[in-house]
């Protein structure tokens, strides 16, 4: 993930203080930048004396908040706020009022088990209790593939956009995406576009994305606003799942579209670039965050600009009806132990745990390959290692909710016979054993399907190769790999520790 420069300031400021990070940019003398939410179980006023907050209940300013990157993250764990503290954090906001409306930057549904359980549909009817007025659509929301997308905005009652999204049968937007959404808000009129970065076609698998394509088109995103402006938005805000680093958000940043800012994400990063054309904002990841902006309608500007961190503690300030869904959805999915580890595990650990899962199962299922690490090779994409399984002085009973964390996605395991071993081509992937032993030898592979079915540059090309299949004679996927060899090589008497990696 590319880096700010504001990154490493706010990391070393959450480590040092007991309250949230919070960065704020004031863009109009009058508004002046207000101070992070309090860390105390007593949520800030709504009545504050700010300034934002009392220009905020008249005048034509209105706040809109952001999430990116939620990744289906429902649940409060050790590791992730959850959905009830998020929502209860933006709403102790001290710039909240009951006409702010909330955005999504794309993202939102793969990434945990209780939202991956039914592909995202529960996350979403989440989303419509939220509610969120709109949605782009991000890299991830193509992991289950478009029929996926569209079952799910069967379900949602905000619409989920994509201006850039070209379906290359027809050269066109599809007919079963907005490209835009006009909304009313304290008797004004909001414009609203969705559009995904213009190269993240390589972050999703060539499978999934068949027939479609990213245009970094500067003429679809002006059409776009331009129907805003048709339907009478005094201002349009833009949706963009992209870092604010990327060449297509500089792109368009820079193109005279008049956007009137940028709720960003795909980084996880905490990102605030005061661009004097078009300011851009992305909220940190996995509901352990949130963007804001107040426009000013009067004055047709952005006036302030920021992000906050989410307080877990604030989980009982969500709405009560919203408490009670987020339960209820947590408790519809079961829940079985798997295995036992113990110990300390860092991400590397957890990783390894992976990959030899990976090299167990290949072993298994051809033994008359008579499989070891001189002839043998596992790799698992480093960006699709998400957490880390969690510490614990005793034997922790690991669930399917604690490996779908740590690799979520429904990649298939294959095995390839006879690859050639290059260690500088497997650099970016967790290995096992080390790349660097088999250096230029020939050997073969268990990997992830994502590494074949990478839109540019696949590692290999799949020839000659097949799945590892399941009890059901389908396609074992990563999880349900990682939970046979959980089962199978742990016990509550005898965990799995990372020194026995």
């Amino acid at each position: 993930m590319k880096s700010t420069r504001f990154s490493l300031f706010f990391s070393l400021l959450l480590l040092c203080s007991c309250q949230p990070v919070s960065s704020t940019t004031s863009l109009s003398s009058s508004i002046p930048p207000s101070s992070s939410s309090s860390s105390s179980l007593q949520p800030p006023s709504s009545s504050s004396s700010s300034a934002s907050s009392s220009q905020a209940s008249g005048d034509g300013i209105v706040t809109l908040y952001s999430v990116n990157d939620f990744h289906g993250k429902v649940e409060q764990d050790d590791q992730y706020p959850g959905f009830l503290a998020l929502q209860g954090s933006i709403k102790s906001d001290e710039r909240y009022e009951k006409s702010s409306l909330f955005f999504s930057a794309g993202d939102m549904w793969q990434g945990s088990y209780v939202s991956g359980y039914d592909k995202g549909r529960t996350t979403t009817e989440l989303m419509n209790a939220f509610p969120f007025s709109a949605m782009a659509l991000g890299n991830h929301e193509f992991d289950w593939g478009v029929e996926t997308i569209q079952e799910n905005l069967a379900v949602a009652d905000f619409p989920i956009l994509c201006a850039n999204l070209v379906e290359e049968e027809t050269g066109q937007r599809p007919s079963w995406i907005q490209d835009h959404v006009t909304l009313e808000v304290e008797g004004h009129r909001l414009g609203v576009v969705g559009a995904i970065g213009a190269d993240l076609e390589s972050d999703i698998k060539a499978s999934k994305l068949e027939g479609y394509s990213f245009t970094n088109s500067r003429s679809v995103l002006q059409a776009s606003y331009q129907a805003c402006v048709d339907e009478g938005a005094e201002m349009v805000l833009l949706l963009l799942h992209d870092d604010e680093d990327s060449g297509y958000t500089n792109l368009i940043q820079s193109s005279g579209i008049g956007f009137s800012a940028i709720f960003g994400g795909h980084s996880h990063q905490f990102q605030n670039e005061t661009n004097p054309e078009m300011p851009y904002v992305q909220g940190g990841a996995d509901s352990r965050g949130y963007s804001y902006l107040q426009l000013d309608f009067n004055a047709r500007k952005v006036v302030d600009i920021g992000f906050e961190t989410v307080n877990r503690e604030y989980d009982s300030f969500a709405d009560t009806a919203f408490q009670a869904e987020v339960e209820e959805a947590v408790e519809s999915v079961p829940i079985e132990t798997l295995g036992y580890i113990e110990g300390n595990w860092d991400t590397e650990a957890t990783a390894q745990l992976v990959v030899q899962a990976m090299f167990s199962a290949a072993c298994e299922a051809y033994p008359e390959r008579n499989y070891s690490e001189e002839n043998l090779i596992a790799a698992h994409n480093s960006g699709g290692i998400r957490s880390q399984f969690p510490d614990s002085s005793r034997p922790y009973p690991v669930t399917m909710k604690d490996i779908q964390l740590v690799s979520p996605f429904d990649n298939e395991v294959w095995v390839l016979p006879d690859k050639t071993i290059r260690a500088s081509g497997m650099s970016y992937n967790y290995c096992y054993p080390d790349a660097s032993t088999l250096d230029g030898t020939d050997a073969d592979v268990v990997l992830i399907d994502f590494l074949l079915d990478m839109y540019n540059e696949p590692m290999y090309d799949s020839e000659g190769g097949e799945p590892i299949l399941g009890e059901d004679g389908q396609p074992a996927v990563i999880y349900d790999i990682i939970g046979e060899y959980l089962s199978k090589h742990s016990s509550i008497d005898d965990p799995l520790r990372p020194s026995d990696l």
